[in-house]
């Protein structure tokens, strides 16, 4: 039976062998048709991308931001004023009539110390930090379903066996059952033999429960309906492609998304903080004006005007909010140093734990497996003949059942360790893998 499932392994092996490529992935397109009948290694990512409920939030923090730059783009900082009055004049005692007075004046704010510069680069420096941020959550969310496939793909494969191996123990406990019967072996080897197949049962139940639960956070995590089974293909096989993490130049950390979202923050902080500077500078109001008054004569002029800067406390110097983005500022600064550390402990625990789960995996070689799975379905024939006694056939069922749960659980954590070293390698997991 092993060596179906490892011929499949193997193929599926070799179409994944090859490095990290590049694949057009539109973030916004619609979830692909095929995401609700059947998850496969090759539609992963784009129903990740396409369904995510993460992802989703970020991209509309994306489009808030990229309207923010917008609105910073505006060249005047407030729009034109225009004042009319109109009045009717009369003189009580005279033989004078009314009078008809008016005036109209149309005045202009401008901004002569760059503050919309200012305004511009931080609102830039806010949609780069923003779509950085998107790319990180992409990844993240790409390896976490990855996570989750794998989770699944390892449960199906812990049923599969458990099934195999109750199959097995089940026919070891009918020909202990028969023998304790007849009178050639005592009750109690047969009693022990059935525990021994209700414990298998408790395996399969678990792996089963295991499955359902996985089935549920994987159909979350595409936008799926988590009540709904969701049909999984594809073999239990790490990522391939991976590049040794010993080969990363170290100025790799500073350039993974997150880290340099702390860059642009902290360029966003430094904009604002000096348009608030510049605003300082006081914005002269332009007018100009035309009015009749009460004796017919025409008056026709311009303006200036200018706010009186006053220092603080008494003035609106913005000295505050000035020494609060500076603060910022520095806390940006020092979370990009916190996140460099962070990336580099990261890349050395999955380089660690990548490189023991995949020696492991090793150790237990092919031939190694199989044989054991051929000995477990024989111990049954084995005891009948009378080659093997009961108390000596159990431990043995246990051995090789521990064997081979051993080996799924290594190659599931393979699998899982190969997820967390492809994203600590900021690998660009959202485009997925040819």
């Amino acid at each position: 039976m092993m060596v179906g499932s490892w011929t499949g392994a193997a193929v599926c092996a070799a179409l994944l062998a090859v490095p990290w490529t590049a694949q057009a992935t539109d973030p916004t397109a619609a979830v692909p048709r095929d995401c609700t009948a059947q998850i496969r290694r090759d539609n992963l990512v784009a129903c990740a991308l396409a369904a995510s409920p993460d992802l989703r939030v970020e991209r509309e923090a994306a489009a808030a931001l990229a309207a923010r730059r917008t609105s910073a783009s505006t060249l005047l900082p407030s729009n034109p004023v225009l004042a009319l009055t109109g009045a009717r004049r009369t003189t009580p005692g005279t033989e004078r009539g009314a009078v008809f007075n008016w005036s109209a004046s149309l005045s202009q704010e401008l901004e002569l110390a760059g503050q919309r510069g200012s305004r511009v680069r931080s609102a830039e420096a806010e949609q780069q930090a923003g779509q950085l941020r998107l790319m990180a959550s992409q990844r993240d969310a790409v390896a976490q379903a990855w996570s989750v496939f794998f989770e699944l793909s390892a449960a199906q494969a812990q049923r599969e066996l458990a099934q195999r191996m109750l199959a097995a123990a089940q026919r070891v406990a009918e020909v202990a059952r028969a023998k304790s019967e007849q009178g050639l072996l005592a009750p109690v080897d047969a009693d022990v033999a059935q525990a021994a197949a209700l414990r298998v049962l408790q395996q399969r139940l678990a792996a089963e429960q295991s499955a359902a639960v996985a089935s549920a956070r994987l159909a979350l995590a595409l936008g799926a309906d988590p009540l709904r089974p969701l049909a999984v293909a594809g073999e239990l096989t790490p990522l391939t492609g991976l590049p040794d993490p010993a080969d990363q130049p170290a100025a790799a950390l500073a350039a993974r998304p997150e880290v340099r979202a702390w860059d642009a923050e902290r360029s966003a902080f430094a904009a604002r903080a000096q348009a608030l500077r510049r605003g300082r500078v006081p914005n002269p109001t332009l007018s100009a004006f035309a009015e009749q008054d009460g004796y017919g004569e025409r008056v026709y002029g311009l303006g200036l005007s200018l706010p009186l800067p006053l220092p603080g406390p008494v003035g609106q110097a913005h000295a505050g909010e000035i020494a609060e983005l500076d603060a910022l500022a520095r806390q940006a600064e020092a979370e990009k140093a916190r996140a460099v550390a962070r990336a580099g402990l990261e890349l050395a625990r999955a380089g660690s734990s990548y490189a023991a789960h995949r020696s492991a995996v090793r150790a237990l070689d092919r031939p190694t497996l199989e044989r054991a799975e051929r000995s477990l379905g024989e111990l049954s024939a084995q005891i009948e003949a009378g080659r093997l006694s009961v108390r000596d056939a159990l431990p043995a069922q246990q051995a090789l059942i521990d064997l081979l749960r051993a080996h799924l659980e290594e190659l599931e954590a393979l699998c899982l360790a190969s997820v967390e070293l492809a994203r600590a390698l900021d690998l660009p997991l959202e485009q997925g893998l040819q």
